[in-house]
């Protein structure tokens, strides 16, 4: 059998498909092993995709989803769930490091970002 080169384009579309459409984010377990044997690739394969064509690495770009995600559950809020809800329901395993890497990516914490959705509703 001869190899076929990867079209990495069409691999890309397929792991942001299984990471975010599908997503699979939200399973804090998830590993690059995982994506890679439900697209059916090589691990070394997935990594290069993810380096070449999308411009990230597989913890950057699942983090950057589960943020994403979180993001949009804290504003909607409005005080139902509790942040470690929303951390678990998000794919954080861990309300720390929720936490630390929601400050990193929007320099506040999760509360904080609660409080300002619900001042700015009420003016």
């Amino acid at each position: 059998m001869r190899y076929q080169p990867l079209d990495k384009a069409l691999v890309a579309g397929r792991v942001k498909d299984y990471i975010r459409k599908e997503r699979n984010f939200r399973n804090p377990n998830l590993t690059l092993a995982m994506v890679a044997d439900a697209l059916g690739i090589a691990r070394s394969s997935l990594i290069k995709v993810l380096r070449e064509e999308m411009h990230t690495t597989f913890h950057d770009y699942t983090d950057n989803c589960r943020l994403r995600h979180a993001r949009h559950l804290v504003m909607l809020n409005n005080g139902r769930f509790s942040m470690e809800h929303i951390a678990a329901v998000a794919g954080y395993g861990s309300v720390n490091t929720f936490n630390r890497k929601y400050k990193a990516e929007y320099g506040e914490l999760p509360r904080d970002t609660k409080k300002q959705d619900i001042k700015t509703k009420k003016e």
